[in-house]
């Protein structure tokens, strides 16, 4: 397996979600970065950061994926079990600190798991 190199573009899209407070999705990101960058070049990093375990992502209602660095996981983990919290309102998608035991299904392999919730934050009742 070939061995990839740290780029400064990818220390940038890391360091952006290091900051931010809440999920991302790629347009966002590209928002906010402070060099010239492809969408599709964002899209690839944040494709391999996701298969590396940096990074994780829940489907919005929108459609949009919103990424979020692994900040409590090891590169080990096998399910993103925790929950997260979409505002109807704000739009923005947080990560919340409580975990869903997700069960062990006979004659099924989960690979992936998305649990989001839809209301209205904090911020906005």
């Amino acid at each position: 397996m070939k061995k990839r190199r740290n780029t400064q573009k990818q220390e940038l899209v890391l360091e952006i979600l290091a900051n931010a407070s809440h999920t991302m999705s790629a347009e966002t990101i590209l928002e906010a970065m402070p060099i010239k960058i492809n969408k599709t070049t964002i899209y690839r990093i944040l494709e391999r950061f996701t298969e590396s375990g940096k990074v994780h992502f829940v489907t919005g209602d929108d459609g949009r994926a919103y990424y979020a660095l692994c900040k409590q996981c090891s590169s080990e983990h096998d399910l993103h079990n925790h929950i997260h919290f979409q505002c109807k309102y704000c739009n923005q998608i947080a990560c919340l600190p409580y975990t869903i035991n997700v069960p062990e299904l006979e004659n099924y392999e989960v690979q992936e798991t998305q649990f989001l919730l839809i209301g209205k934050c904090k911020e906005c009742i």
